[in-house]
């Protein structure tokens, strides 16, 4: 648990979520003669949806791939009537040469460096990858979707129970519009980013979902 918090992804989140819904609310200001002034309350709201939701997706992706780890274990180990060599048969073995004229150290073109890059390796399981995608794009949708939803509208009813309904009514077309997009990007982050950083580029790349976030907000 303690792994998945990152104070500066928190930072990063709250950053662009702030800055999207500035955005949205200073372009509205300009075409919406019914907005007088920016609503600090919603910018608020979204640095704080900033702040949780990148803590417990990044604490998901780590559950996710704890479960469901891309990489499969190919190693063997040996059992019990396997031929084991002892200390003095390993004394006997010949000494290791190392060749000088294999360097790690030598510089990398960037072919070479694009190939490694998009290299997923023969050893990733795709069973696991499938079932990771699709349970962060259901049980992960609704538990951001939630989050998001509680942030924003939790201060602005009267009841737990009318929280509720809102959540009810307005979760699916949320998920529904996420599968819009996310299912690629969270492919493309399992296979080629590492799990600490997956949220944080997701954050980066959800900026134009941020974007439709804050429109979503200000519907009735």
């Amino acid at each position: 648990m303690r792994r998945a918090l990152n104070p500066r992804l928190a930072a990063q989140a709250l950053t662009i979520k702030v800055s999207a819904n500035l955005v949205v609310q200073t372009t509205a200001l300009h075409s919406d003669p019914f907005k007088t002034a920016i609503d600090w309350q919603q910018v608020a709201e979204f640095a704080l949806y900033g702040t949780i939701g990148s803590q417990v997706g990044n604490v998901f992706q780590y559950v996710l791939e704890d479960w469901f780890p891309n990489r499969s274990s190919t190693a063997v180990l040996p059992t019990v009537g396997d031929n084991i060599p002892t200390v003095g048969a390993a004394e006997k073995l010949p000494p290791v040469v190392l060749d000088e004229k294999k360097k790690t150290d030598e510089p990398v073109g960037p072919e070479v460096r694009s190939r490694r890059c998009w290299d997923v390796g023969s050893d990733l399981s795709w069973r696991n990858l499938l079932a990771k995608l699709v349970v962060d794009q259901t049980l992960g949708l609704v538990i951001s979707g939630s989050i998001f939803l509680i942030c924003t509208n939790a201060a602005r009813v009267s009841s737990p129970a009318e929280l509720v309904a809102i959540i009810r009514a307005r979760i699916f077309p949320l998920i529904r519009a996420g599968w819009h997009i996310w299912p690629l990007i969270a492919l493309l982050n399992f296979m080629f980013v590492p799990v600490r950083s997956r949220v944080l580029v997701a954050v980066i790349v959800g900026f134009g979902w941020s974007i439709f976030l804050s429109i979503f907000a200000n519907r009735k």
